[in-house]
C-alpha cells in the first residue's frame, strides 16, 4: 500500500500547508506540500505541489487536486495513499 507520512506544517502565503513524505512518488517526487485554500472565485481546494524535504515548493505546477474540500488528506486518499 502507498503511504504518505505527515512531516510538519509549513507557511506559504495565506493558505494552510502541510509537508508529507510519500512511500511511492508522484511524477518522481517523494516530498510534497499540500495547500488548502478557499477563495470566492475558485472555491475550496486542496492541491499537491512538489517540494524539498524542508517544505519549500519546487514548482507551482499541481501534481493533484481535490476540489470542494479543505482536507489536506483528500487528494492523497484519492490517489490511493494511506495517510499516517
Amino acid at each position: 500500500m502507498k503511504r504518505a507520512m505527515f512531516i510538519k506544517r509549513v507557511k506559504i502565503g495565506a493558505g494552510d500547508a502541510l509537508l508529507y513524505k510519500l512511500s511511492d512518488p508522484i511524477n518522481e517526487t517523494t516530498n510534497v506540500v499540500i495547500s488548502a485554500v478557499s477563495s470566492s472565485i475558485g472555491g475550496e481546494r486542496a492541491t499537491i505541489f512538489p517540494s524539498t524535504d524542508k517544505g519549500v515548493i519546487t514548482s507551482f505546477k499541481s501534481l493533484a487536486e481535490a476540489k470542494n474540500t479543505l482536507d489536506h488528506e483528500a487528494p492523497l486518499v484519492n490517489l490511493g495513499y494511506e495517510v499516517m
